[in-house]
């Protein structure tokens, strides 16, 4: 019986056959006309046969196709193989085409169209035609050519960037002619961000690329390596040439009008001027010895500039790098990172509730290190993140410890300004975690104001990957910069500690009392705990508890001490 199913006459199946195909076709022809693709069918000659509904919206294809009209007609800049590779289509030598060229358009500029043609071999035998598909990728191409521009150039004034800078300046070493790098800042760039925000100071960077790019010439390039730190290039230049386009730059700048009636702040600049290769063979080279230069031309006072001359007391400065530089390498060869803990002052119980860890280095000779040079000289030589990641070692082998004995505390841990910068952090502190086997709620990442809005974006990325393991996080030195707490929102934190600046002086200033009362304020809005620094008498102290502070570390609490001295039975 079920065979009789399909015993039909002939013509009952041309009909169910033809049926078939109309849907498909009207299937086919929804398709063509919703999609926002262009679809355009060709004859072997390239005579356009059809169009969809989009394609004619871009090209501007009446609904009657000109007899005449052929694909390659549609387009600018056609390839010049493009019949040939059509042909191969046809007679099957290929299945496929694919390639990127502009459509023109009536009254419009060009669209870029990524095309793909496949054959459409006809089944009644009739010329074989080419079914041409293309998609409009102008704003992809536009937003890809926006993002490889942002990687070398700084948005804010158009400039090149450092990393556009270091490309540019290594390729001038390599293709061996001489030429000369100028490094430049603002005397007083500080002293406009803090009196009228960082939205004024962001008019003057741009005035100060304005100014450069008209006292320069064409062939100089100019970029802003961060901050208000600008670095140059000047192809050909000799001393003479050099010392005359840094005089027109500290002039032009001194000029510039004040930026607001209320702030008559003249703008001067410092220039470290290098020339190659007289003074270095190499970029790194070239900007440490511009750095010294400008460090000299800082020290002659405002408005000056000063060019590399490689004497004892440059030579000294470099020496001490070089010191510091073994120094640094040696103490993280060795693992003579060591740690002292300072508590910290639950107000309302008055008991301590964890310690900051504070780091401390010692020489070879085992004499203490000064902490903030070594910081800052193992930013400056590129070892930073690995002392980033001895500490948190050093740290998590204290807090374990303390955890076998049963001692219930949490430690802070600071991280330096470069550690969002580090793709190991995260990896080393889970590592860690696991070596260790400590509790995360245990440990508090302490990041600096600054050090968190300088990135933002990056800042959260990492904080939150930390706190997802049950880290916490405290945000130091907050209140310096206003423009925090317009991120407080944003930054996954648990604790501010209110910088010490507001603190020294607490029952003696009237305006840090109110400011402090602020802050508290706007914490237990967003939820945050906050902590207050430099406590050094009973009377602060109080204060502090009065307006609300949580917590409370410095002097007069405890000192400093070694993990030893901190915790002497832990050791027993």
């Amino acid at each position: 019986m079920a065979l009789l199913k399909w015993r039909r006459k002939p013509d009952q199946i041309a009909d169910t056959l033809a049926k078939s195909l109309a849907e498909q076709q009207d299937l086919s022809r929804l398709l063509q006309d919703t999609a926002d693709i262009v679809v355009f069918t060709q004859a072997a000659n390239g005579q356009l046969l059809s169009v969809n509904r989009h394609g004619r919206w871009l090209s501007g294809i009446a609904d009657s196709i000109p007899a005449e009209l052929r694909f390659i007609d549609l387009l600018s800049d056609a390839p010049v193989d493009l019949p040939m590779r059509l042909g191969e289509l046809l007679n099957g030598r290929r299945n496929h085409y694919r390639h990127e060229t502009a459509m023109t358009r009536p009254g419009a500029e060009p669209l870029l169209l990524a095309w793909w043609h496949v054959p459409w071999l006809m089944h009644d035998g009739s010329e074989p035609r080419i079914v041409s598909i293309g998609l409009d990728i102008s704003d992809q191409r536009l937003a890809e050519e926006h993002l490889s521009w942002l990687a070398l150039h700084d948005p804010l004034t158009g400039l090149l960037n450092r990393r556009g800078f270091l490309e540019r300046a290594r390729a001038m070493v390599a293709g061996g002619g001489g030429f000369a790098l100028m490094l430049l800042d603002l005397d007083q760039f500080k002293d406009i961000n803090d009196l009228r925000g960082h939205h004024q100071g962001d008019r003057l960077l741009q005035q100060v690329s304005k100014v450069l790019r008209g006292e320069l010439r064409q062939s100089d390039i100019i970029a802003r390596l961060g901050g208000d730190e600008f670095g140059i290039l000047l192809p050909g230049a000799d001393r003479i040439s050099v010392d005359h386009a840094a005089r027109r730059c500290c002039s032009a700048l001194h000029r510039l009008p004040p930026l607001d009636a209320e702030i008559n702040v003249s703008i001067t600049t410092s220039i470290g001027v290098v020339l190659c290769p007289e003074h270095g063979k190499n970029i790194d080279e070239l900007l440490a010895n511009a750095d010294i230069a400008l460090y000299q031309a800082k020290a002659r006072g405002r408005n000056a500039w000063h060019l590399f001359d490689g004497d004892d007391i440059h030579r000294a400065r470099i020496h001490e790098r070089v010191f510091w530089d073994r120094q640094i390498r040696q103490l993280l060869t060795d693992q003579r990172v060591d740690m002292h803990y300072q508590p910290i002052l639950d107000l309302q119980s008055r008991t301590v509730t964890h310690h900051e860890a504070l780091l401390r280095g010692r020489d070879e000779d085992n004499k203490p290190m000064n902490t903030a040079q070594l910081i800052i000289a193992a930013e400056q030589s590129g070892m930073i993140h690995r002392l980033d990641e001895q500490v948190i070692t050093r740290v998590f082998e204290h807090l374990a410890l303390l955890q076998q004995n049963g001692v219930q505390t949490s430690l802070a841990v600071n991280l330096s300004g470069r550690s969002f910068n580090n793709p190991n952090l995260v990896p080393h502190v889970r590592q860690s975690l696991t070596e260790f086997g400590v509790a995360p709620s245990s440990v508090i990442f302490e990041i600096t104001e600054t050090a968190a809005l300088a990135d933002i974006d990056a800042s959260i990325q990492i904080m939150e990957a930390l706190r997802s393991e049950g880290c916490r996080f405290a945000l130091d030195d907050f209140g310096v910069g206003f423009s925090s707490l317009y991120y407080l929102k944003k930054l996954p934190l648990d604790y501010i500690k209110i910088d010490g600046s507001f603190v020294r002086n607490l029952t003696r200033d009237s305006e840090h009392q109110v400011l402090i009362r602020a802050l508290v304020d706007v914490a237990r809005a967003f939820n945050l705990h906050t902590i207050a620094e430099f406590v050094e008498d009973s009377l602060v102290l109080e204060l502090l508890a009065d307006l609300g502070v949580n917590y409370a570390q410095g002097y007069h609490i405890e000192k400093p001490r070694s993990f030893s001295e901190t915790w002497p039975t832990t050791l027993q």
